[in-house]
């Protein structure tokens, strides 16, 4: 009878009991021997069939989906990019949101009882844990000169208000990221600062972001926001140029104003026909509605990305004072991920193609080392500067990490904190967001037609995004743990290229008529 104890024995006292039986049943010395060779062979196959242990978990390393390693006597595999995440404590199956997979327990030699192993030391993580599963909470300080000034007004996180309009201002961030590499195929940039650009910028624009209420569909319901509704000022995010040609520069739609983009054209709220006055009407209400108006700014960055390569090239064209530099910082930021591009989009945003900031860091750009790029990531090249065109873009950044949890400097460029920060991405409620975004675009259909996406067609690319990626569509994930961004930007990225492809159409798409 097999007893408790029995359950327990290890490899080692198993087989040595399997060879006292052995040795027990023999009629003579040959069956000793028969019996030594049996012992040999069963350790023999006992060793062959643990599986090696692959290279020892390490802090500082980074690992990517599929990357082996080991702890504790077992093996894991990595779901995604990670760092620091230790697979003792971090791991868990397909869909469970934790970065490693157990793929069992390995080791060398005769099989041993495994010891009592002390708890496992869980190195320092890049972003501090959130205090509670699914909570979002902290405060975000914006409208300030780094270095020069102290910030003018607090977003308080704490019970979730802004939940879905940051939710809205990330996908419409992800999209600009999908328009970029859709002209560019294999450009780099550091996907927390693209995609995250939308937000940043709302955050230095609005008059007062932190008067959002969630019940309403405004950006910012108060009084007060009528004055970026007025004429020629571009709404929240003060895209004031909105109506322009960006490459002819005039007002009358040439191929590369807003409203020649197929997917944004339908819900403008102007006609190509009005399209050369509206710089003198009041802005339409959809740049105030907080699943278009982060959507259209998307586009008004990429319609820049792409006049800045444009203008003043063909028959009859003129050096324009960036170029050759944009070009050749474009091709350069093809070998630097961590490159500095969505800073060069946000100089041509806030002061304009034809500032000096444009030129300068087109000049940097086209000639960056990781050194360079380490240079001008850096908050000390623009703290305590008082020129608000050189500090728009680290406040942009400044605004992010804070949104993000990540190091911030504080009192001086090299003093810095980490924000106890942390906003829930409950995926039943990105994947409402989700869907109320993509229906205020539209799409060319296969009858010719220019007709809105509906709710069932986003829905569905949502969800089989968060198959491919391996999410439980049950699972709360956080913006400000650097793991969870990287699932979160990753269902995203998926789902707009399934709508893509589902809808057969490009997002990229322009026309010249009045759909």
């Amino acid at each position: 009878m097999r007893t408790k104890a029995g359950v327990k024995i290890g490899g080692a006292l198993m087989l040595g009991l399997v060879g006292s039986l052995l040795a027990g049943c023999g009629d003579g010395g040959g069956s000793t021997d028969a019996a030594g060779a049996s012992q040999k062979q069963l350790v023999a196959t006992a060793k062959a069939s643990v599986t090696a242990c692959a290279a020892a978990w390490d802090a500082n390393t980074i690992y990517v989906g599929g990357n082996s390693a080991s702890a504790n006597s077992t093996n894991y595999t990595a779901n995604w990019w990670t760092q620091g995440n230790n697979p003792v404590t971090d791991s868990g199956g397909s869909g469970s949101g934790k970065p490693w997979t157990s793929t069992g327990a390995c080791g060398s030699g005769t099989p041993t009882p495994p010891p009592v192993a002390p708890p496992p030391v869980t190195p320092p993580p890049v972003n501090p844990p959130p205090a509670m599963p699914g909570t979002t909470t902290g405060t975000i300080n914006y409208h300030l000169l780094l270095g020069a000034g102290s910030a003018q007004d607090q977003m308080v996180l704490d019970g979730g208000n802004y939940n879905d309009l940051i939710m809205s201002n990330i996908i419409a961030g992800v999209m600009y990221g999908h328009l970029v590499q859709q002209y560019y195929p294999g450009m780099q940039f550091q996907k927390d600062y693209l995609y995250g650009s939308i937000m940043g910028q709302l955050l230095q624009e609005n008059i007062e972001t932190s008067l959002y209420a969630s019940s309403s569909d405004l950006i910012d319901p108060s009084p007060d926001q009528q004055a970026v509704m007025g004429a020629g000022q571009g709404g929240p995010y003060q895209i004031n140029n909105y109506a322009a040609d960006m490459v002819s520069g005039s007002y009358a739609p040439a191929g590369h104003s807003l409203i020649n983009y197929v997917a944004i054209q339908k819900n403008i709220g102007y006609t190509m026909a009005t399209a050369a006055q509206q710089y003198t009407k009041v802005t339409p209400p959809s740049f105030n509605n907080k699943y278009y108006g982060p959507m259209l700014t998307a586009y008004f960055h990429y319609n820049d990305f792409v006049a800045l390569i444009l203008t003043g090239k063909g028959t009859g064209g003129w050096t324009t004072p960036w170029e050759p530099y944009y070009d050749n910082a474009l091709a350069n930021f093809t070998k630097l991920p961590n490159n500095f591009l969505d800073v060069l989009l946000n100089v041509a945003y806030n002061q304009g193609y034809y500032g000096t900031l444009m030129t300068s860091y087109s000049k940097l750009g086209a000639t960056a080392t990781a050194a360079t790029v380490a240079s001008v990531n850096a908050y000390s090249s623009v703290w305590g500067v008082t020129d608000t065109y050189q500090q728009y873009p680290y406040q942009v950044r400044y605004y992010l990490d804070q949104l993000y949890g990540n190091p911030i400097p504080t009192t001086s460029a090299t003093t810095f904190t980490t924000p106890a920060n942390h906003v829930a991405f409950n995926i039943p409620a990105l994947e409402t967001v989700f869907s109320n975004v993509f229906q205020t675009l539209a799409y060319v259909n296969s009858s010719g037609t220019s007709v809105y996406i509906s709710a069932a067609q986003a829905q569905t690319a949502f969800n089989s995004a968060l198959a491919s990626v391996g999410v439980a569509g049950s699972a709360t994930l956080d913006l400000s743990n650097g793991a969870n961004r990287a699932q979160i930007f990753s269902i995203l990225e998926t789902a707009i290229g399934n709508l893509e492809t589902n809808l057969n159409t490009k997002f990229s798409a322009t026309t010249s008529a009045q759909l």
